[in-house]
């Protein structure tokens, strides 16, 4: 009987220090294991809607969002590329950037990053509010020219993002759903 204990304890030991020395692997790999909600910031899920995630990069060159007058930046730019090649969605693709961000005030930051950002030819409407979910937040959407999709800023307490939806995906998309899951924010109501 005491053999018993003895084995059975030793084998709890050894699974307890697998599991142990298994998270401390996972935590040194440059992945956070855990996402705290609101935040823009790597683990990004794996699916988006019916897209999978194709890459998570270091925002570069256009992709990067200036600092202004009410946002500052207090984190690293990121792009998050999703895309589904299958199906009845094949074509979809949705790509973001952001950066946490210290957010002095979120209409000022908004209408400045639109205001930067313009009316490009062609575009179908001007910028337009829409909801932008969980806040205090704010959110503007543009439908660009045929074919190129519609693209949105959104700034949050402190949070600072940009969207480009395909043509494909766009009509399909509600903005709100599409920055809480990539927030996180589904899980913080």
């Amino acid at each position: 009987m005491n053999i018993a204990r003895i084995s059975l304890t030793a084998l709890m030991v050894g699974v307890l220090a697998g599991c142990t020395h298994a998270h401390e692997t996972a935590s040194t790999t440059g992945a956070e294991a855990t996402k705290a909600p609101g935040s823009f910031a790597e683990p990004f899920p794996e699916r988006l809607f019916t897209m999978d995630r194709v890459s998570v990069v270091p925002a570069a060159g256009d992709d990067v969002i200036p600092d202004g007058t009410h946002h500052k930046a207090t984190g690293k730019q990121l792009t998050v590329t999703y895309r589904s090649t299958e199906g009845v969605t094949a074509g979809q693709q949705v790509t973001a950037t952001g950066f946490q961000a210290q957010v002095s005030d979120l209409k000022g930051a908004l209408d400045a990053l639109t205001g930067k950002a313009g009316t490009p030819a062609g575009a179908r409407t001007d910028w337009v509010a829409v909801n932008p979910g969980v806040g205090p937040a704010a959110a503007a959407c543009q439908n660009l020219a045929e074919g190129e999709g519609t693209r949105c800023y959104w700034v949050d307490s402190d949070t600072v993002g940009y969207l480009h939806m395909s043509k494909e995906a766009a009509p399909y998309l509600p903005f709100d759903k599409t920055r809480l899951e990539l927030e996180d924010l589904e899980k913080k109501n």
